[in-house]
């Protein structure tokens, strides 16, 4: 079965020549908190992380990745991004995946059109490791489980199952690769603003004093809100343990938040920051856009649908 984030599939009997385009969508986190902290063998080595519990939500921006196969063995990536042209690009590292599990002889030439914005929080490298697993599954017609799907997606990147589920809604434990997905039926509307800040994941994540077992575990709550569409309930309870730690390694992403907070937005940060996202659409775009600067990044999303076809 095609993944339902496919937009077109052209495939050739030999293959090469082949071509496919997919949607790679963002997320928000609507709560993240430490749990604790486990070791674990990642690329080759055994690393220390932050295990979490996080719900996350899909949202309609995305970044758009065209791949196609050539009768050369090697994997070449291009951008509207040009700082995204490298081997760490994670689509890259996804392709490179692949042909080594597989042995697959093809190479692969990888477009990618950049919309989310890069280390925003919103999930832009992970999504793109996902779907760039999805699309040349179907294009090769790989018979890939979905444990080895996972599999490999963990050996990728924290979010990258998340985006493999191809679920709106989940929630997340371990260090982010444990997945649950949960249905709510329903389409939620969200401003993301991104002031335009980077911001260091390990930095944050450094910084970050969290009592690992203090704080209120609202998630079962948030998942019924969800469910209920209870805008209000939702409120309440979204939540980011990071938001002071990234305050802290970023007086600028803190004075961001305080200025959108004192233009009558109530917004979140999403992940380890630096985009912020408000629940519910109180405003309109335009409204928004001339309360806070001109170089600042502002989108009016929803939670994701995809109605592309072959």
């Amino acid at each position: 079965m095609v993944s339902p984030l496919v937009v077109s599939l052209k495939k050739r009997k030999s293959l090469c020549g082949s071509k496919v385009s997919i949607l790679s969508p963002a997320k928000i986190n609507l709560y993240l908190n430490i749990t604790g902290k486990m070791r674990q063998r990642f690329s080759g080595a055994i690393r220390e992380f932050h295990t979490i519990e996080s719900v996350v939500e899909r949202i309609s921006l995305s970044d758009m990745i065209g791949i196609e196969v050539t009768s050369e063995e090697g994997v070449s990536i291009s951008s509207n991004d040009s700082s995204l042209e490298t081997n760490e690009n994670l689509a890259y590292k996804a392709v490179s995946l692949l042909k080594e599990t597989y042995k697959i002889p093809f190479g692969f030439r990888i477009h990618l059109k950049k919309n989310i914005p890069v280390g925003s929080g919103l999930g832009g490298g992970s999504s793109n490791a996902a779907s760039t697993l999805l699309a040349v599954r179907d294009l090769l017609g790989l018979g890939i489980s979905h444990s080895k799907l996972y599999s490999l997606g963990a050996a990728l990147g924290s979010d990258v199952n998340f985006f493999l589920s191809e679920s709106n809604f989940a929630v997340l434990g371990s260090r982010g690769e444990k997945v649950t997905p949960f249905h709510t039926g329903r389409i939620f509307k969200h401003f993301i603003i991104w002031p335009g800040i980077n911001i260091s994941t390990k930095e944050v994540y450094r910084k970050t004093r969290a009592k690992l077992t203090n704080f209120f575990n609202n998630v079962k709550i948030l998942q019924y809100a969800l469910k209920r569409a209870d805008l209000g309930l939702v409120e309440k309870n979204v939540f980011n343990v990071l938001e002071k730690g990234a305050f802290s390694v970023c007086k600028k992403l803190k004075s961001a938040r305080d200025l959108i907070f004192s233009r009558g937005i109530e917004a979140r940060m999403t992940g380890s920051g630096s985009a912020f996202y408000t629940v519910s659409c109180n405003f309109k775009l335009s409204e928004i856009k001339k309360h806070l600067p001109d170089s600042w990044k502002i989108y009016q999303v929803k939670t994701f649908n995809s109605n592309h076809k072959l």
